[in-house]
């Protein structure tokens, strides 16, 4: 594990490096609690939470709760904090038994979120709480700024839904293409509203590119654009 390498990307040097390294320590590297980062993610859950709620907050001050629940559970969710440290790069620092390490455990998206909540707790207990909220809306900047996009993203099936039923067409998703690693996958699916091709999504998961066409789809029904028949 190259400490300055991660210290560099992630913005703070730890006064206590054996937190650090409890961050990046894989249970398979670690069975028991107090040396792997198990109990940290739990911590770091809370402190990101948090933190997301509060800066959606300001951002949005009349969004309301219902809207403003939302908008955090599309950061604050596997998705967006795997991204986060993709983007860090540091996920392949991690501490992992020989077969985890072996099958490229560390790029799992779910691990990557755990890895996430981990060194957000780490920074939490060595520094306390302002430079943990500091790494955290670094690090998720780009998904706090699109948040109000991806609630919208969110809602979009179940508006496409209704839209269809007071149409009296089907609506149905396919499955155009999945590529991608066995652990990372991306998939890309268009809607058939009726008998018509409408929008294409691509995500990391079949939700994800589902939501992504249906919104898509909505914003061709709004300009009255229509694509040719399968």
């Amino acid at each position: 594990m190259n400490r300055n390498r991660i210290e560099e990307a992630i913005g703070y040097t730890f006064k206590d490096g054996a937190l650090l390294e409890r961050a990046f320590t894989h249970p398979s590297a670690s069975p028991s609690k107090g040396g792997n980062y198990q109990d940290l993610e739990f911590l770091g859950d809370s402190v990101v939470g948090f933190v997301t709620a509060e800066r959606l907050f300001l951002l949005y001050p009349d969004a309301g709760e219902g809207k403003l629940t939302k908008m955090r559970a599309c950061v604050v969710s596997e998705s967006p904090l795997a991204g986060a440290v993709e983007r860090l790069g540091v996920a392949d620092e991690m501490l992992l038994g020989e077969n985890e390490s072996k099958h490229g455990v560390y790029a799992h998206a779910s691990v990557m979120c755990d890895l996430f909540e981990a060194i957000t707790a780490a920074i939490y207990l060595d520094g306390g709480m302002e430079e943990a909220k500091a790494f955290v809306l670094r690090a998720l900047e780009e998904e706090l700024a699109g948040a109000w996009d991806a609630l919208r993203r969110t809602d979009a099936k179940s508006r496409l839904n209704e839209y269809a039923m007071q149409k009296g067409v089907s609506l149905r998703y396919i499955e155009e293409e999945k590529r991608g690693e066995q652990h990372s996958p991306v998939f890309r699916f268009f809607v058939c509203l009726g008998e018509e091709r409408m929008g294409e999504g691509e995500g990391r998961s079949k939700r994800e590119a589902q939501q992504l066409a249906a919104s898509r789809t909505l914003e061709m029904v709004a300009a009255g654009k229509r694509k040719n028949k399968r």
